[in-house]
Order: C-alpha cells, then sequence, then structure tokens
C-alpha cells in the first residue's frame, strides 16, 4: 500500500482541483445563459448567424473544462503509478542487498573456516565448495540487474545467429535436471523440435533459467517441472509447466512487468527479486517472440508459454 499521508495529499489535491474546475464551469454556464442576448449582438457584429451562438460559447466552454477534467484524472492515475514504481523499486533495492548480505555471510563464514589450523580435508572441500556456490549465486543475481538494465536502456541489442533448438536443449536438459533435483523437485524434458531459430545460446540460457528457477521457486517439494519444446507450423514452441501453488488470473499480465512479485505473504522462500520473468519477457522480445502465462483450471499450477519464429530446420 502506498503510504497514507501522501496518498490523501494527491487525492486532496485532486479533488480540489476537480472543485475548482466545476466551480469555473457552473459560472460559466450562468454566465452565457445571462449573456444570451449580448452574445447574440456580437454574432450579428461579425456577420454570423445569432440563432444558436449562445449554445457554441457554452460547448467550448464544457469542452475546455472537460479537457481539464481528463488532464487532472491522468495526472491523478500518473502520480499513483509513479508511487507505486517508486515502492517496487525500493522494494527491489531491499531484497537485492538481502539477497548480497546472505551470501556474503555464509562466504565469510567458510572463509573463516579454511582459516583454521586444524580444518580436515572433509570440511576443506566442503567449504571451498560452499564458497563458489555462494559466489555462483551472487553472480547471478548480479547478472540479473544489469540484464534488466540492459533491456530497459534498450542499448546492446542482441546479435542473432542460426541455433539448433533440439541440440540446445539436449544439452540444456542435461545440465538442468541435477540442479533442479537437488531441490526435491523432479526435472521431465520433452524435446521434439528440429526447428533452427535466430537467437543466442546465453539468450536461451538465461531465459529458461529464470523460468526453471521460478517453477522450482514456486513448486512443492516432490513436485514437477516439466519442459516440452516442438514445432507449430512456423513457431517454434517452449513450455514450461509447473504444479506449484500457481498465479491468480489477476495477476498473469503483471507477472511480466519490472520489479513485480506475485503476492505470497509470509512465505520468504518463494520472495524474489520481480527480474526474472521481467527479463523473460523483454529477451523474447528480442528474439522476435512472444511468452505469455497461463493458470490451470481447477488444479494449481503455472504454464508459460514461448513463441519463436523458425529460421530454419536442423538436419
Amino acid at each position: 500500500m502506498l503510504p497514507r499521508t501522501r496518498s490523501a495529499q494527491i487525492v486532496a489535491s485532486y479533488v480540489l482541483s476537480l472543485v475548482v474546475v466545476l466551480a469555473l464551469l457552473v459560472t460559466w454556464v450562468v454566465y452565457v445563459i445571462q449573456s444570451r442576448a449580448r452574445i447574440g449582438e456580437l454574432a450579428d457584429r461579425v456577420g454570423v448567424s445569432a440563432g444558436g451562438a449562445h449554445w457554441v460559447v457554452l460547448a467550448v466552454g464544457c469542452g475546455l473544462a472537460l479537457l481539464l477534467i481528463i488532464e487532472l484524472t491522468s495526472q491523478l492515475a500518473n502520480s499513483f503509478a509513479e508511487r507505486r514504481y517508486t515502492r517496487k523499486q525500493e522494494e527491489f533495492i531491499a531484497t537485492v542487498t538481502h539477497e548480497l548480505r546472505t551470501p556474503l555471510a555464509a562466504i565469510k563464514l567458510h572463509a573463516q573456516t579454511l582459516e583454521r589450523d586444524d580444518i580436515t580435508p572433509q570440511e576443506l572441500r566442503r567449504s571451498l565448495a560452499f564458497i563458489l556456490q555462494e559466489a555462483d549465486r551472487m553472480e547471478v543475481l548480479v547478472d540479473d540487474v544489469l540484464e534488466s538494465s540492459r533491456l530497459v536502456a534498450r542499448k546492446r541489442r542482441l546479435v542473432l545467429e542460426p541455433v539448433d533448438l533440439g541440440a540446445f536443449f539436449r544439452r540444456y536438459a542435461e545440465e538442468t535436471a541435477p540442479r533442479v533435483e537437488a531441490r526435491g523437485v523432479r526435472f521431465s524434458p520433452r524435446i521434439e523440435t528440429r526447428a533452427v531459430v535466430q537467437a543466442t545460446e546465453d539468450s536461451l540460457q538465461r531465459l529458461m533459467d529464470n523460468l526453471v528457477e521460478n517453477a522450482v521457486r514456486f513448486s512443492e517439494p516432490g513436485g514437477e517441472v516439466r519442459c516440452r519444446v516442438g514445432d507449430q507450423g512456423s513457431r517454434a514452441v517452449i513450455e514450461v509447466e509447473d504444479d506449484g501453488v500457481g498465479i491468480p488470473k489477476h495477476e498473469l499480465k503483471k507477472v511480466f512487468d519490472r520489479f513485480y512479485q506475485v503476492a505470497r505473504h509470509g512465505d520468504a522462500r518463494r520472495k524474489g527479486t520481480g527480474l526474472g520473468l521481467f527479463i523473460v519477457s523483454g529477451l523474447v522480445r528480442e528474439l522476435k517472440g512472444d511468452v505469455r502465462a497461463f493458470s490451470h483450471e481447477g488444479r494449481p499450477g503455472t504454464r508459460f508459454r514461448i513463441e519463436l519464429p523458425i529460421a530454419g530446420e536442423a538436419t
């Protein structure tokens, strides 16, 4: 919610401006009605028919008042939109700060463990592995921030090249399955494509990592993430589906907004940065495709569907 004091000030300013405009409108209407004869005389002097001159003057005033009301309402909506966006930015900064502090604290702790003289080989390997794991986590977060900034600034457009989707996804599934299943979620790929698309392997890797990470984060232990890749006419279709808590239908159109996070009160495990799906949407646009989110009817889970134009067929 927006801070009540500031929100009340914005609404009070809008209401006051609206009252002033309406008061001016009423004054104008009364004046025109009382001055019909004078307006008719002026119309005769300039050679205009005096029959409906006062109605024309009245309509012009009402039209100007309507434009002012529309502008005031637009400014009110923009003010609230800007405040919501500012609040999302503030929440994002707080989230990123927390996400960075957590691995930094863990790295520091394990680095202190490495300083011990009596450390065993097993502890040494475990601490080194943990440090590398947390460093990778920080690297992903920083990369997401930089990538979202690039997409917003629309700088350094991707240099697209032909990519064999089947070959890419077979490698991706082989690398991703152990990582997903280590978190207690099954990963089930189904790759039935011979498409070649104009893309980059880095962009495909990034958007898939974000979709899979989102699916895993919202899945319960023992759940399943399904990845399907196929061809439909002139389009290659990539779908990532989970059996998790799902997304309310009224939020489906918002999930690709920057900083937007699906409301999941009291569940810190599922809290993200609000950048992953924004990056997915931006990358798909750069690949000349489109992406949509769907909720299942009558059961939990969410399905993301990406369609990319086929540039050719793999040999």
